[in-house]
């Protein structure tokens, strides 16, 4: 395995609560193709992409108006540091109350909390305490409220969680603590709070020290926009219009999981564009590249594009830190144990989270191994063009080419096999219970899991 600081297995969904925007809109325009002739492109134009893509821009309108007034007060220099941080706070608390009312309360309360407990004694304040502290939240949400409202809401309390714990670790044994202030103002930032992604407290702050935008800005902010919708009309309409329900069970598995994924790419590009109309750099505001999931070299490259930005923060404060005390493969567990956790106590995706975790172990271990044995470029992650070392590469060695080939094939069926259970069944307003994840896969008889551990055992028998 390598480094410390190099790539490493885990897979983060922080979007994968999309189902608070999404729901609505699966309920109004998911059809039974299978009771009535395929539609025609009018049709699936005049009673699917139409009304879709008009009634999300039409809910999505204020949160856009939020953030592009949060822009003004960025760049307004007549206006005090507090009162930037207390604005900031009044318009993600805006957000949460015209969006997700019932978080209000909670979310008001964790940020409370966090300060106070940042605040305390340094012995009471480190960061795996107030690690523990919020999974403890989470896990009282998980219990306390009811399964619809938990899972509209668990997204945006898992973001102020990664919020306050990167701020504790970040501050551990410092002085220099964050004020009230500005503190609230990034818990509550109306840019993150909604739909995310984690940003750093740093890159919070320097919104007001200097504009690291270019004049192109409001093109990539509308460019990220339309991609956005794009991913909306696939995940919506067209996936369930190309495969139909009496489709071969595998289609209809990739169709399910593609549009899972397509509806992780919408809420993505979302948050791209509130990124870049809220006035974050543009190379923060990068999320998702779907390029790199839906035509992978392998799993590793698929989980740490999933979710730029909380790659970076599992890296940063749980691996790295773990790493020293359980070794890499004990840091690797803890990484998706602590990801599980943050999306609360939900069995299908601690499943999902935990069978990708395994997946990419093994295959970065048996790829790292045949790239060292054969001296060529098919291990995991793929070597620069111009400072490749190995001795066989893509460019000069057809079966390199093929070998690399085949594991991207590999990488793609695994995803369809785990994204298949995320479908538009009811269970998706209250979150997939534990029989619906082991019916999902005992009905393409465990297939994945079969391979991935033969997969294993040709890594132990010739290792």
């Amino acid at each position: 395995m390598e480094e410390a600081g190099a790539t490493i297995f885990y897979d983060d969904e922080d979007c994968l609560d999309y189902e608070c925007l999404q729901d609505n809109n699966n309920e109004m325009y998911d059809y039974d193709y299978a009771d009535v002739d395929k539609e025609t492109l009018h049709e699936l134009y005049q009673y699917c992409l139409s009304p879709s893509l008009y009634d999300t821009g039409h809910y999505l309108l204020p949160l856009f108006g939020s953030t592009i007034l949060f822009r003004l007060f960025v760049h307004t220099r007549y206006i005090s540091y507090r009162i930037f941080h207390v604005l900031s706070v009044a318009i993600g608390l805006y957000i949460i109350q015209h969006y997700a009312q019932e978080s209000f309360l909670v979310l008001t309360i964790f940020a409370l909390f966090s300060y106070g407990v940042l605040h305390a004694p340094k012995k009471w304040h480190g960061g795996i305490r107030i690690c523990l502290s919020s999974l403890l939240i989470i896990a009282y949400c998980e219990f306390s409220m009811q399964p619809v409202v938990w899972h509209k809401v668990r997204s945006m309390v898992m973001t102020m969680a990664m919020k306050v714990i990167s701020v504790a670790i970040d501050t551990n044994g410092s002085d220099d603590l964050p004020d009230i202030y500005s503190y609230m103002g990034y818990m509550f930032c109306g840019v993150t709070c909604l739909f995310g992604p984690w940003v750093s407290f740093k890159d919070y702050l320097s919104l007001r020290c200097c504009n690291n935008q270019t004049r192109w800005w409001i093109i990539w902010g509308i460019g990220y926009a339309v991609l956005s919708f794009v991913f909306l009309s696939i995940s919506n309409c067209w996936t369930q219009w190309i495969f139909v329900d009496n489709s071969w069970k595998w289609l209809m598995a990739y169709r399910d999981a593609l549009s899972f994924r397509t509806s992780h790419y919408f809420v993505s590009y979302i948050g791209s564009a509130l990124l870049v109309f809220g006035g974050f750099p543009l190379p923060s505001s990068m999320i998702v590249k779907p390029f790199y999931i839906e035509f992978p070299r392998s799993l590793v490259q698929v989980v740490i594009y999933w979710n730029i930005p909380m790659h970076y923060w599992l890296k940063t404060y749980i691996f790295r830190p773990s790493i020293k005390r359980f070794g890499k493969f004990g840091a690797v567990t803890v990484t998706y144990l602590v990801s599980s956790l943050l999306h609360g106590l939900n069995f299908q995706l601690a499943a999902v989270l935990f069978s990708l975790g395994l997946y990419t172990y093994v295959e970065f271990q048996l790829r790292a191994m045949f790239a060292e044995t054969f001296d060529a470029c098919i291990a995991s992650k793929q070597c620069a063009k111009h400072k490749c070392t190995h001795k066989y590469n893509s460019y000069n060695c057809w079966w390199v080419f093929m070998t690399n080939l085949a594991f991207a094939g590999l990488a793609m069926f695994h995803l369809a096999y785990l994204g298949l259970m995320f479908d538009t069944s009811d269970l998706q307003e209250t979150g997939y219970n534990y029989s619906h994840t082991i019916d999902k896969w005992a009905q393409l008889g465990f297939a994945s899991h079969w391979i991935a551990l033969a997969t294993y055992c040709i890594y132990f028998l010739i290792k």
